[in-house]
């Protein structure tokens, strides 16, 4: 093939896939062009995950009526002339691309007036292609509609994630925006239903208790560090949040960073807030953090990566350094940070003692078929009566409670030491699935209705997976934004808080299968015993009694162990060795 300059329409249309990779990424352009343009109200809504319908709405200050097919077009920008200006980047947008890129793959209009302008415009593009364009009156701002997104290329729409996927991604696009612009009130809107709203009070606080959640706040402490300017060195502020080693999750996606204003992704920075974490957190554990680092605009590079979501530092050394001790120092700043181990415990981590987690000790790897001897299941003595279901343990008498997470038990077979959280959790699964099969799990009225407020992510999962609940015998009913009224629960969560009930079970639900068994699971962790929780010898030995009787009393419904058996030669065995 002969070599030849590509037609207009083809460049455009590859220039909009490098900036435009799905409808979070076309919220992100008009986001970052209302904030460039001065609005201090910015309204986001969108229909089935952005591809039917995506709106964003501001009050800055709007374009003239003579620049609105300019501003459609590729490279044309208001706010840099020269080489030399990308030196010194002071806004979001600079390539001029984004409205060229959105209209290329998507059918938009624009209604725009600027605040020095009487009449506003409409502006009606249809892949690119202007269709018309008529004055009409408008406030000053700018509103973009973009339907069908991704209607002329195909492959892209192919490989467009769930709508659930979606909605999540435009989500946290607004959210960072508005962590890092509390000054500016952000609204989203998705398929009708309020997902967020910011204040615009300029209270950083305020945003991150809407985005993650008041539980998850009432848990991250504040950052305040400067590294004062030195000679060749820029001053970096940074200021923010970080979560207290008690909260943290199983992934970095709440590592929340900006670089003067701008929402950035950066495996380095991440990498020192972890660190400062070192000892703090079980190896696996990831905290949250919202952290905001401003610096001179000649040390950050910016014009690095088609999204802008990636920078490079003059000196990312120092940056790095910076952050690492900012956050280390807030967290030893708060009160109540404990050593590792304790953490461990009080986060509801199971770990099991030092000498039973060494992998040289024999007896952890037996399996399930040797747990009983002679003496075993075929020495039980027949009760009166036939059991209601058949003993799958040899019979165990409670000896005491260690560590207030583990029942020491004597069986025929040996020494059992009980996971008690585990065990409950196996025992109370089992007792719901019964329920289940015969007319449905019991519940109970609550006296007075509680009020629950949920972070948008578990407020959107719990409008998913509504149904899972109302099998359970839930009674919610939605209140408002990320708010819903429990009016029924299950009983055996009756003597609990709904507010510490619904967030638990569905942050157990968010990595599991959707089906009823598997929220059943997570109602039974929910409801379980809890590891530090004193138990009374009458209770130890009536949850080990259940136990012995359960299909399959090895592990819980989440996979962990529910006891650890020693039996008596491995016992003399150890002994002997001494």
């Amino acid at each position: 093939m002969t070599i030849e300059v590509l037609p207009e329409e083809v460049i455009g249309r590859i220039a909009a896939g490098e900036a435009i990779e799905r409808p979070a990424s076309a919220a992100k352009e008009l986001i970052e062009n209302a904030i460039d343009a001065g609005a201090t109200s910015v309204h986001i809504a969108a229909e089935a995950g952005g591809r039917r319908l995506l709106r964003v709405t501001d009050n800055g200050a709007g374009i003239r009526s003579a620049e609105i097919r300019l501003a459609c077009k590729r490279h044309a920008t208001s706010k840099l002339r020269r080489a030399e200006d990308l030196r010194e980047i002071a806004t979001l947008g600079f390539r001029g691309e984004a409205l060229a890129s959105i209209a290329a793959v998507s059918r938009t209009t624009i209604i725009t007036r600027h605040r020095d302008e009487q009449m506003g415009v409409s502006l009606q593009l249809n892949g690119g292609a202007i269709q018309k364009q008529q004055g009409i009156g408008a406030p000053a701002g700018t509103v973009v509609s973009i339907e069908n997104l991704f209607f002329n290329t195909p492959a892209r729409l192919a490989f467009m994630k769930s709508e659930i996927t979606e909605k999540r991604h435009i989500h946290w696009t607004v959210a960072r925006y508005a962590m890092a612009y509390p000054q500016i009130a952000f609204v989203l809107q998705q398929d009708g239903r309020e997902r967020l709203r910011s204040s615009g009070n300029g209270e950083l606080s305020d945003v991150i208790g809407k985005a993650f959640g008041l539980n998850e706040f009432k848990h991250m402490v504040a950052v305040e560090a400067v590294e004062a300017r030195r000679p060749g060195k820029p001053q970096v502020d940074i200021s923010g949040y970080v979560s207290l080693p008690s909260l943290h999750r199983a992934s970095r996606d709440r590592i929340i960073l900006f670089v003067n204003g701008r929402a950035i992704q950066d495996s380095s920075l991440s990498h020192a807030v972890t660190q400062a974490y070192e000892g703090l957190l079980k190896p696996g554990a990831f905290p949250f953090a919202v952290l905001l680092l401003t610096m001179q605009t000649d040390f950050v590079d910016v014009n690095v990566h088609p999204t802008k979501a990636e920078v490079r530092f003059r000196d990312s050394q120092l940056v790095f350094v910076t952050v690492q001790r900012a956050v280390r120092e807030a967290l030893l700043g708060a009160s109540d940070v404990e050593p590792a181990a304790d953490l461990w415990s009080a986060s509801g981590f199971n770990s099991e003692p030092t000498a039973f987690r060494n992998s040289q000790t024999p007896w952890l790897r037996k399996s399930e078929a040797e747990l009983f001897d002679d003496e075993g299941l075929d020495s039980v003595p027949e009760t009166i009566g036939e059991p209601e279901r058949p003993r799958t343990l040899p019979v165990l008498r409670v000896v005491g409670q260690v560590g207030a997470a583990y029942i020491i038990a004597e069986g025929p077979a040996g020494l059992y030491l009980v996971d008690q959280n585990a065990a409950h959790a196996r025992v109370l699964y089992q007792q719901v699935l019964d329920e289940s099969a015969n007319g449905g799990v019991e519940s109970a009225i609550l006296p007075e209705s509680q009020t629950v407020l949920l972070s948008p992510d578990d407020a959107e999962l719990l409008c998913e997976i509504s149904e899972l609940f109302a099998q359970l015998q839930f009674e919610i009913e939605v209140f408002g934004p990320n708010s819903f009224v429990i009016r029924r629960l299950p009983k055996l969560l009756a003597s609990l808080s709904a507010a510490d009930v619904v967030p638990r079970m569905l942050a157990l639900m968010r990595k599991s299968a959707r089906t009823v068994d598997c929220a059943a699971a997570a109602l039974a962790d929910t409801a379980a015993i809890r590891s530090g929780q004193i138990l009374q010898h009458e209770d130890m030995q009536s949850l080990v009694a259940k136990l012995e009787r359960c299909p399959a009393p090895f592990a819980s419904p989440g996979g962990r162990k529910t006891f650890i058996h020693l039996s008596r030669e491995q016992l003399a065995d150890e002994f002997r060795r001494c």
